[in-house]
């Protein structure tokens, strides 16, 4: 073989190693693409039912709230006297 075969070949075979190489980068970043959509869609689901959970927790602080005032008005019509007593209510 002359020499310049000889540097073709061995350019050849550096490129093809160095092409593996470069494959087993692009599917190092495939995987780690892949690992961070699935995690992102983990965190989606939990901010969605976070979500809920707060709305649910509003809801329910509404619901208390309505409650204390119907206790309230219940409540007003009983009086107490100066010494704790129940006052006659008219």
């Amino acid at each position: 073989m002359n020499s310049a075969t000889q540097q073709n070949t061995a350019a050849a075979q550096e490129m093809a190693g160095s092409s593996g190489g470069v494959v087993d980068s692009i599917e190092l970043i495939s995987a780690i693409s892949r690992q961070n959509s699935a995690a992102s869609q983990e965190m989606s689901a939990s901010a969605e039912e976070m979500s809920a959970q707060v709305e649910e927790v509003v809801a329910s602080a509404q619901s208390l709230g309505s409650m204390a005032q119907e206790l309230q008005k219940a409540m007003s019509v009983f009086k107490l006297s100066k010494n704790g007593q129940a006052a006659d209510v008219a």
